[in-house]
């Protein structure tokens, strides 16, 4: 039986800065050696995006599909997609976004968070948790990213059994250090700059050090609408010459940042897994994480702190960055043990699996 599998890229753009569109890009990079010679992939994206080299023998297909409002996002697909699905002959359809459309093929759910149903997006939480159940419902596979929000699907809608395939790491080269790396080194924080990342304990914890042993605190990432308030916040404690906005890096720098770094903090209040974890340990850095979300578990043995409480992210950055060589390659060993080509193995044997089945 052949398996054409099509997959919604609505949000893939050049430069993958979310978790989300990482993931699927690493995916799509890695399936071509997984396909067999009755398998084929195709990606609908937006007319403005422009399909990448490399990725052969994967096809694309453009769908005029808008980027949002989800509820207009949501109506064009309810329109549209099954009329294109029919047209290109696809027999399994893999979906990333909510609320789930009926496409006539079995359809595999992606969902790497649940925080609107949480309380932690912009949707009221009983409107996410009515649209989470019925777009599950739809579904006939379900994939998520951790054990965590594996965890919380079954809570929030009984019944549903998710598959977990965690996302995966490269193990790139570092290349030359950044530029301008203080003396006593710099705190990292890799992420869209939001209120859900609690990037405010950080600030709050480099008041509280010695100003001669104090780190510098880099911010790399989207900003969305945090940094002002940051800004103010660290003038108004007088470090704000030990913060620096560092804005979105490409994915071919951040292995350098990561690694020169004495310490890779993630404070957030709501993870759904936390690729900066996995991208720091692989070059062996020590990580620092909130106890909330996926991130204890992703983080394995790191460091994991109260969420709002200064004096112990405080105590993280001061630490020595002098470890025995020992830990930092067991460090690294274990995250390389979730790479990228695993993941894409596995999730499209998901696919396989599903497209023998009813729509």
């Amino acid at each position: 039986m052949s398996v054409h599998v099509a997959v919604a890229g609505w949000l893939l753009e050049p430069k993958p800065f979310s978790g989300a569109n990482r993931r699927l890009t690493s995916l799509l990079r890695e399936v071509p050696a997984a396909l067999r010679a009755n398998e084929r992939v195709t990606v609908l994206h937006r007319p403005s995006f422009h399909p990448p080299k490399g990725f052969a023998p994967i096809e694309w297909r453009a769908v005029d599909i808008p980027r949002g409002p989800t509820w207009r996002r949501a109506l064009a697909e309810q329109r549209t997609l099954r009329a294109v699905l029919r047209e290109l002959g696809a027999t399994v359809y893999d979906h990333g976004f909510l609320p789930t459309p009926r496409v006539g093929v079995p359809l595999c759910q992606t969902v790497h968070d649940v925080r609107d149903a949480d309380g932690e997006g912009r949707w009221p939480p009983w409107l996410a948790r009515a649209v989470l159940r019925r777009s599950l419902r739809r579904a006939a596979r379900v994939i998520t990213v951790s054990d965590w929000t594996a965890a919380r699907l079954r809570a929030l809608a009984p019944g549903c059994e998710p598959i977990v395939i965690p996302n995966g790491v490269y193990d790139r080269e570092p290349g030359d250090p950044p530029a301008g790396i203080p003396d006593a080194g710099y705190v990292l924080h890799v992420g869209h700059l939001e209120r859900r990342k609690n990037l405010g304990v950080l600030i709050r914890a480099l008041a509280l050090l010695e100003t001669a042993d104090r780190p510098e605190l880099w911010l790399i990432g989207r900003d969305a609408g945090a940094w002002p308030r940051l800004r103010a916040l660290a003038a108004e404690l007088g470090v704000q010459q030990h913060v620096r906005y560092l804005g979105p890096k490409s994915d071919s720098v951040l292995p350098a940042y990561y690694h020169d770094a004495r310490l890779v903090v993630v404070p957030s209040r709501y993870e759904g897994f936390g690729l900066p974890v996995l991208e720091a340990q692989i070059h062996g850095t020590r990580v620092a994480v909130a106890n909330a979300g996926a991130l204890p578990e992703v983080v394995g043995d790191g460091a994991v702190l109260p969420v709002d409480d200064p004096a112990s992210w405080a105590a993280e950055m001061a630490t020595p960055d002098s470890e025995p060589l020992a830990a930092i390659r067991t460090r690294a060993a274990r995250a390389k043990q979730q790479d990228w080509p695993s993941a894409a193995r596995r999730w499209l044997a998901a696919l396989r699996e599903l497209s023998s089945s009813p729509a």
